[in-house]
């Protein structure tokens, strides 16, 4: 068999391509042998989005400035420190010193002054942002706080309950006086006030007119009572009582009866029957008393004259009308026809 030897030329090229290797540095090793064709590296992350802000200009190198920008700085320099001495400290007046220390850093970008002024002044816009941030936000508690408490105060309104409504109200007009919904509730918890008022002035006056109705019922009633009693006491005392008639002039005079019967009759007749007789007979010559003259009944412990002549009768010089009854008092006296006077008596 023939061995293989190798070329001196191949021999050469394998021994520089291992002192090559052996002499790259040890990052290389890890990427082989042909270390010369290096991997890629990874792509940046995406740089995070941020609000703009305004940005100082560069720092430049120092120039020797001209006469004409020498003049420009000086100016801007005077104007923004005279706007920092005012310590105003607005978002526009930051914003404007900002501004002008922007225009001399263009001018000099290695001005100190300027740089260190624009600095502060971006300070001074980021603070007045801030503030206004919060005096806007806190505008909007006010307002949301304001809005909260009139819808309570509707609540309560419409629950009846004017006390709690008006405290909301006062509370709302005493920081925002001229707020056209706090008015509007506010006239109309004096509205219900004023009704339930007058509500409850009719209440209390319907009460004491229902009381006072009640009182006088209560009086009349007694009263009535009162007038009953009385009235049955009378009855009774007047038919307890006995009364007469006494013939004190003409015919029959001295005469004196008793007037013991409901029905007592008065006449000149003198029949056979019962109801044709009469129980004080008294006839004149003229024959003016008439056979059934009058009569005297007795009814509710009272005694009632009752015509029923052709001559007429009369009580206490007054003509009676025909079938006409009175009331028949103590010591009053009647004439019968003008020929005879009786007078009535209680015993």
């Amino acid at each position: 068999m023939r061995r293989y030897t190798a070329s001196p030329l191949y021999r050469a090229l394998i021994g520089a391509a291992f002192a090559i290797a052996m002499l790259a540095p040890a990052s290389a090793h890890g990427q082989g042998i042909f270390f010369w064709k290096k991997k890629k590296p990874p792509p940046p992350p995406p740089p995070a989005v941020v609000a703009p802000a305004a940005q100082a200009p560069p720092v430049t190198p120092p120039n020797a400035l001209t006469p004409a920008q020498q003049a420009d700085k000086s100016r801007m320099v005077t104007q923004a420190r005279q706007k920092a001495l005012t310590r105003d400290t607005t978002a526009q007046g930051a914003e404007e010193r900002a501004e002008l220390w922007k225009m001399v850093l263009i001018i000099d970008g290695s001005d100190t002054e300027a740089r260190m002024g624009f600095d502060q002044a971006q300070k001074d816009i980021d603070a007045a942002h801030a503030r206004d941030a919060a005096v806007q936000k806190s505008r909007e508690d006010a307002v949301a706080a304001k809005r909260d408490k009139l819808r309570q105060a509707e609540t309560a309104l419409d629950a009846g309950d004017l006390k709690t409504a008006d405290g909301l109200v006062d509370e709302v007009l005493s920081t925002a006086p001229d707020d056209p919904r706090a008015l509007s509730l506010k006239a109309t918890i004096a509205d219900k006030r004023k009704s339930a008022a007058t509500r409850k002035k009719m209440l209390i006056l319907g009460a004491i007119i229902l009381a006072v109705a009640v009182a006088g019922g209560l009086l009349l009633l007694q009263l009535i009572r009162a007038k009953r009693a009385h009235d049955k006491e009378a009855r009774a005392a007047a038919a307890a009582r006995k009364a007469i008639l006494k013939v004190v002039d003409g015919v029959g005079r001295g005469k004196l009866i008793a007037l013991d019967k409901d029905v007592f009759r008065i006449g000149a007749a003198m029949g056979t029957k019962p109801e044709e007789q009469n129980d004080l007979v008294l006839s004149d010559s003229d024959s003016a008393i008439s056979r059934y003259h009058c009569s005297i009944i007795k009814k509710d412990g009272g005694f009632w004259l009752v015509d029923s002549s052709l001559n007429g009768t009369s009580l206490n010089d007054q003509k009676l009308d025909r079938g006409e009854d009175h009331n028949l008092e103590d010591g009053d006296e009647f004439v019968l026809a003008d020929v005879t006077r009786i007078k009535f008596l209680f015993t």
